[in-house]
């Protein structure tokens, strides 16, 4: 029996081509009977790899331009001009750009002055004369916390002997502090001079009774040396020592809006 050449080399074809499709783990395919041609598809994971690092790239890419255009843009363009004072007290900004700064603005250490003395007065003396129900236990603990530990509690002993927290309890205190004049003394840098009205609302006796009376105090501060400034002196770098001269004038004039053109009243 014989056997013809063309068919002897066709199956050849036919064996390899059955192994390397058993052998092949990622790719699959069919043999074409008349052909023994191997059809081979790529492996979906690796098309989405692959589009997923041609968006990469081309995100790159679009990236590095978009840094070097701000690059270009940062070289060219024209920089801010800064006209700095130099003076004995510190730095003083006067120009940015081509704008002048109204007033400058002065860069050096940080020295707090006559106006942050008079904040912590005004604040002060707004806490312990001011007198709202619903906040007064803060109010009270906010001013004792601007004291110095020690005038804090001689303070609290006061309130407490003389009964001035239960008496406005009972009686349903309802004051308002208006500030008339607040000054630093000019013998004494640390001393603060205070005059201002406290209108007073209450309830005695079942009946509702309104005094006005005009308070004349000085407070005496020292430098917080401990926390500088801090939450607890208000940020003025100052705490309360001592209250001083202190004079009640009942029924005083109508308040007058404190600013600098108040005049301390005799």
């Amino acid at each position: 029996m014989s056997t013809d050449v063309f068919d002897l080399g066709q199956a050849v074809e036919f064996a390899e081509a059955g192994e390397h499709a058993k052998a092949g783990e990622s790719a699959r395919g069919t043999v074409d009977g008349a052909g023994g041609v191997v059809t081979v598809h790529r492996d979906p994971d690796d098309v989405r790899l692959l589009l997923g690092m041609a968006s990469s790239g081309v995100l790159l890419t679009l990236l590095l331009l978009a840094s070097l255009a701000c690059n270009v843009w940062m070289y060219y363009r024209r920089p801010d001009r800064i006209v700095v004072e130099r003076t004995g007290d510190g730095d003083r900004v006067v120009m940015v750009g081509d704008r002048a700064v109204l007033g400058g603005v002065t860069v050096g250490p940080d020295r707090p002055g006559d106006g942050d003395k008079k904040a912590i007065a005004n604040r002060w003396a707004a806490a312990r004369y001011g007198v709202d129900p619903l906040t007064r236990a803060k109010d009270v603990e906010r001013l004792f916390r601007m004291m110095e530990p020690r005038a804090a509690k001689a303070l609290s002993d006061l309130m407490k002997k003389g009964g001035e927290l239960e008496r406005e309890r009972a009686e349903g205190w309802q004051a308002v502090w208006r500030p008339q004049s607040v000054t630093v003394e000019a013998d004494d840098p640390y001393k603060v001079s205070v005059i201002g009205t406290q209108e007073v609302t209450k309830r005695v006796g079942g009946a509702t009774e309104r005094e006005s009376r005009q308070l004349v105090f000085k407070l005496k501060l020292i430098l917080d040396g401990e926390q500088k400034r801090a939450e607890r002196n208000q940020n003025t770098g100052f705490l309360v020592v001592d209250v001083l001269d202190y004079r009640e004038i009942a029924g005083g004039p109508p308040s007058t809006p404190s600013g600098p053109a108040a005049q301390p009243l005799p």
